[in-house]
């Protein structure tokens, strides 16, 4: 076993509301009329001439929460719960037609504060991981394709350790990712 010291982070969320604001009922349609009014809508608002036909709809609702450090966390919840808004607000990642209000804190640093994706992740439901591979073999994988970045030296102490030990990576595997 390789003990290594990772951050302790403790991220709170308070009164968090995600509001989308949507066209509803016939006008939701992908249809090339509401295409035209659409841009024509977004024109007009641009220049401050219409507001806009579009509702507001609640994907999260005055939520509160905290998530302790160095303990797992299950979220829960039936589909279209808002369980995926909810961590994509955390990291900071919410999309460009979303309205977000309330307060998200790191170890008490707020959200503009503080760089999430230094110490967190997220990772998408469409991510593939092979099951075969340990903690370090995939996060090896994922430094050669996507960069280590600021993680290097926390990689290099893992390495280091798993050979004090002797833990050996599977050669079949190691031979996967080096090619």
């Amino acid at each position: 076993m390789v003990h290594i010291e990772f951050p302790k982070i403790e991220v709170r969320y308070e009164d968090l509301t995600v509001d989308a604001y949507v066209h509803v009922s016939s006008r939701a349609l992908p249809t090339i009329p509401n295409f035209i009014c659409n841009m024509i809508e977004a024109f007009l608002s641009h220049l401050r001439i219409y507001r806009g036909g579009r509702m507001k709809l609640p994907i999260l609702d005055n939520i509160n929460g905290i998530i302790r450090p160095s303990r797992m966390t299950l979220l829960l919840g039936p589909p279209s719960s808002g369980k995926t808004t909810l961590l994509l607000a955390l990291v900071g990642r919410l999309g460009p037609g979303l309205k977000m209000s309330g307060s998200i804190t790191y170890n008490s640093h707020h959200l503009n504060e503080f760089v999430p994706q230094r110490t967190s992740a997220y990772v998408s439901q469409q991510d593939w991981h092979a099951s075969e591979m340990t903690v370090r073999e995939t996060l090896e994988f994922a430094g050669c394709c996507q960069g280590v970045g600021i993680k290097y030296n926390m990689l290099v102490e893992l390495l280091r350790k798993e050979n004090n030990v002797g833990i050996k990576p599977d050669e079949d595997l190691d031979v996967f990712m080096k090619v």
